[in-house]
């Protein structure tokens, strides 16, 4: 076989070629850290390596919503903290508020006492997510929640809840709806509510009351009504749903009244025809019954009627305020299993980012004394190329010619 002068002049110029590139991608290697720099460098590692890049950058997105999410439960777990402060200051002037000692001027200035009070908690319910929106407004952003015109508060949210994916296939609840926190509240002891009639005339005073036996609770209304004749007393308690009479006696004061399972205390003296009423415990709002506290201590108190009047509907405000301070706890509780929840999800990520990034560094990463000696090598053999190459290229059929 012939090779001609130009083959091997051409074949010498491609090694040369080949080593200087092997040479530079080595060089390349050591200045980035890196074993890929290209995806030639390696075709099936660059794949794995783009894979796992993808996935830390989907971490990463977790992690900032996780940081939000953070962010907005201890913002709304604060804010109900400052609503329970709230609910017990109340609790306190409601107790005050019963002294019978108290005048009516004192429980007027409760009253106004109480109307700055309301102000605030509106003002809490309507608390910004420090993004331009609302903690408790739902999907509505645009607005306040709530709007307050005299003791009436309206609601302008809804009961959208506001998610952000924390993790993989798991969205986080960052929000609550502010008609679930603060309107959809049960009166009384939770059950039903207790009221006298604002016709009597005697100083009968009827308390919460309680459930001693949940299945026997028929969610009807009943009325105990009163009779007095020949110097005795005597009670019916009727059900409204039939009008059947189950429960009567005579009254001896205190007197403890079951029927249906549920249970009341009467004591005083009530007149005859003085009746009270018991009624299964609809939805009612903070705020409406932090007005009803307001409006009941403006009222002038002259007689015994109205003594026992006042003291029947401080006592169910009372345990209203009971019902709000344990509706509210169990909701501050749901923002503090809902932030243990996400550090649990966060740790998690935590360990998925060193998992995808020691990976990551397995597949990429250069071997540092390795390449520095294949370095070494490359240099001299590049070199050596050169040298060789150099001097066989000088060489002619003229040198042999004398």
């Amino acid at each position: 076989m012939r090779v001609s002068t130009y083959a091997f002049y051409r074949s010498g110029e491609l090694s040369l070629m080949q080593r200087q590139s092997a040479l530079l991608e080595t060089q390349a290697q050591i200045a980035s850290g890196k074993r890929i720099n290209t995806p030639a460098d390696d075709p099936v590692g660059a794949a794995n390596a783009m894979s796992t890049r993808t996935a830390l950058s989907q971490l990463d997105q977790f992690k900032s919503n996780q940081d939000r999410a953070s962010y907005l439960l201890n913002l709304g777990e604060s804010t109900l903290g400052q609503f329970v402060d709230t609910a017990q200051t109340i609790k306190e002037r409601l107790i005050a508020a019963g002294d019978g000692a108290y005048s009516n001027a004192e429980r007027r200035a409760i009253a106004t006492d109480l109307q700055g009070i309301l102000a605030q908690m509106v003002g809490l319910a309507n608390s910004s997510d420090g993004a331009g929106g609302y903690l408790f407004a739902g999907s509505r952003e645009a607005t306040a929640p709530f709007s307050q015109s005299g003791l009436a508060i309206s609601f302008n949210g809804d009961d959208t809840l506001a998610r952000l994916e924390v993790s993989s296939n798991r969205l986080q609840q960052v929000k609550q709806a502010g008609d679930d926190l603060f309107l959809k509240l049960r009166p009384g002891n939770g059950t039903f509510t207790t009221t006298a009639a604002s016709g009597n005339t005697g100083s009968g005073v009827i308390d919460p009351g309680s459930v001693i036996d949940p299945t026997q609770v028929t969610g009807s209304s009943y009325t105990i009504g009163f009779s007095v004749a020949a110097g005795a007393t005597t009670y019916q308690v009727v059900r409204a749903s039939d009008s059947a009479v189950v429960a009567s006696g005579t009254y001896s004061a205190p007197a403890s009244i079951d029927f249906d399972g549920q249970h009341v205390a009467i004591s005083g003296t009530p007149a005859n025809g003085d009746t009270f009423q018991v009624a299964p415990a609809g939805y009612q709002s903070i705020f409406d019954t932090l007005a009803a506290a307001v409006q009941l201590l403006s009222k002038g108190v002259t007689t015994s009627a109205d003594k026992a009047q006042l003291q029947t509907s401080l006592s169910g405000l009372n345990a209203s305020f009971d019902q709000v301070l344990d509706h509210l706890s169990l909701k501050r509780a749901e923002y503090g299993s809902a932030l243990s929840e996400l550090d649990s999800y966060a740790k998690l990520n935590d360990d998925r980012q060193l998992q995808y990034k020691t990976r990551l560094s397995a597949v990429e990463d250069l071997d540092l004394a390795q390449a520095t000696g294949e370095l070494s090598r490359r240099q001299t053999t590049f070199q050596a190329a050169i040298q060789s190459y150099s001097m066989i290229s000088k060489l002619s059929l003229f040198n042999y010619l004398g």
